[in-house]
Formats: structure tokens, sequence, C-alpha cells
């Protein structure tokens, strides 16, 4: 090894730490760069995105949604620029990018991760993409009709108070109405499953339209 080169593992030498670090190890490398981030600084370019790409991916295996967003902000048009194509295999863009997806998925804004998840399905036909882009869908969906599951829970809590009448009033002091009254309970019930697995299947059908009108066909 020339003297070169062992002058230049040397001024490297906290990336070459970095990349000892187990790759599960998402509390260490998290924990490695907050401690030497001013050194990490004045590493070489190549070098230094390589570490902030990797910390920015152990913050959000650490579950850190929002300080996640604000690191691929930041990140997403410097790799843009300088063309940073790849970290360890994957594809850095799309991998930052469906990940702040997940992120805004998992704060709750949901049109945010459509948009994300939307833009990540055209530029690839990846399966990945697709389940995260209707799972968004079907949540913000469910959300939006969220007053059918409402009605739902009103519908079995009329059934409960029926049953409640029947036992107690009905068939004790006005039997000749039992029939009406069983009739009514078992409508007010299956009217309650009736709303609940309908609101499931049309926003099934309805998250499957809009991907295939507005999603798929512009891919």
């Amino acid at each position: 090894m020339t003297y070169d080169s062992l002058n230049y593992i040397k001024d490297n030498g906290i990336y070459y730490e970095y990349r000892g670090i187990e790759a599960d190890s998402h509390h260490e490398k998290v924990r490695y760069f907050e401690a030497n981030k001013g050194d990490i600084q004045e590493l070489e370019f190549h070098h230094r995105i390589y570490i902030w790409c990797d910390y920015s991916l152990s913050v959000f295996e650490l579950g850190r949604y929002q300080e996640f967003i604000k690191l691929s902000d930041e990140l997403v048009p410097i790799v843009i620029q300088e063309n940073v194509f790849e970290h360890d295999g994957m594809d850095i863009y799309k991998a930052l990018l469906f990940r702040k997806g997940a992120s805004l998925y998992n704060i709750h804004k949901l049109d945010e991760a459509q948009h994300i998840f939307t833009e990540l399905c055209r530029m690839d036909k990846d399966v990945v993409y697709e389940k995260a882009w209707k799972q968004a869908s079907k949540k913000s969906l469910k959300f939006s009709f969220r007053y059918l599951q409402a009605l739902s829970v009103l519908l079995f809590i009329i059934t409960a108070v029926i049953i409640a009448g029947e036992l107690l009033i009905v068939r004790n002091f006005y039997p000749q109405f039992t029939t009406l009254v069983e009739s009514i309970r078992i409508g007010t019930f299956f009217a309650g499953i009736f709303t609940l697995i309908g609101q499931e299947f049309f926003i099934r059908f309805r998250s499957n339209t809009i991907y295939n009108t507005k999603v798929k066909k512009k891919a």
C-alpha cells in the first residue's frame, strides 16, 4: 500500500468507519452520523452523499418520519442534480421518493402520499408502488366515506336496542307484536352488515377504477 493510499484512508477514516457498521444497525448508524456530522461534511462528495443517503434510510427505518421527509426534500434535488443513480445496488432516487410517500402515509398526509406513489407508478410498473398507491387510496376513500361506517354502527346500536326492547317489553306485554319486532330487528342488523360490506366493496372498486384510468394509462 502506497503512502498516498494510506493518507487517503486516513483522510476518509470517518467514511470507512461508517461503512464498517452492520447494514441493519440503524440505531448505530444514526448515532454515528449525528456524533460526527461536522467531519462527515468535510468528506469528498461521493463519500459524503453515500453516508447522507444511508443515514436517511436508517432514519426512516427507525420511524422518524417527519425527520425523513425533511431529509428527502434536501437529498432528492442533489441526487438529481449530481446524477447519483445508485446506493448499494438500489435506485436511490426511487428509494427516497418511495420512503417519503410511506412517511407521509404514516403521518396521515394521504393526498401527498398518493401524489408521490402516483409518480412512482408512472415511472415504474412495480407491484410495490401499485400496492402502496392503492393502500393510500383506500384509506383516503374510507375517510371520505366514514359516514357510512358511522351509519352501520348506528344500525347495530339500533338492533341492540330493539333486542333489549323485545326481550324486556314486547315478549312480556305485547306478544302479538313479536313477529313484527323480529322482522325489524333482522332488517336493521342486515342493513348494518350490508352498509359495512358495501362500503368496503365500493372503496375497492373506486380505487381500482381511479388507478386504471388516471394512473395506469398515463404510465
